[in-house]
């Protein structure tokens, strides 16, 4: 009377079993038939650092409002730079981002001149063609001299005296990684920043 639930459940079992050990069969054949995946395409190698040089060209619009004597304001206007140079130094923390310093100095313009040294962050976005776009943000502090112009003496109330005074700074630009010597060397294509600063000369 008991055997025969037993030789029920028995034979249940040994079609579960067989059904799994086809599955199993079947899953590994297939696995194993199937072509391996392409490896992934190793990254272009990038820098750790960074270090720049090249020419600047500065072209300020900033006034300096100074009242005369008899009450009148005298405004003087910043002329642009056209002989300037700029370094700068960065460092990544990874593939990406990273810190700089930057240094800009023209000092002969037609009637002023302006220093920059500034630190912050910067981001790049390196592409296996060589380009590589970045942006950065930067603060700090700017040297200002100027307007100023022939016959202007130190003491003279219109004559602007090299100031301190703070700068922050917001742009990008694009460089090229040469692909001999491991990217060691590269070319940067163009910088484009925007840059807010402020002398204060006096009443």
């Amino acid at each position: 009377m008991l055997s025969r639930p037993f030789s029920f459940m028995g034979r249940t079992l040994l079609v579960g079993c067989a059904l799994g050990l086809s599955v199993s069969a079947l899953s590994g054949q297939t696995s194993s038939s199937l072509p391996a995946a392409p490896a992934a395409k190793p990254e272009t190698p990038v820098s750790r650092a960074d270090v720049f040089m090249g020419y600047s060209y500065l072209a300020p619009h900033g006034t300096v409002d100074t009242t005369l004597g008899n009450g009148t304001i005298h405004s003087d206007s910043y002329s642009s730079i056209d002989l300037g140079a700029i370094g700068s130094f960065a460092y990544y923390f990874n593939r990406y981002a990273g810190g700089q310093v930057e240094y800009a100095n023209g000092p002969n313009g037609r009637n002023d001149g302006i220093s920059t040294i500034q630190g912050g962050l910067i981001f790049r976005y390196p592409t296996d063609q060589g380009m590589t776009p970045f942006v950065h943000g930067l603060v700090g502090g700017a040297r200002i001299g100027g307007p100023n112009y022939p016959g202007f003496t130190p003491g003279d109330i219109l004559a602007h005296p090299y100031k301190w005074g703070p700068a922050l700074t917001v742009g990008g630009g694009l460089d090229y990684d040469f692909p001999f010597a491991n990217h060691r060397f590269g070319l940067r294509l163009f910088q484009a920043d925007y840059e807010y600063m402020h002398a204060e000369f006096g009443p």
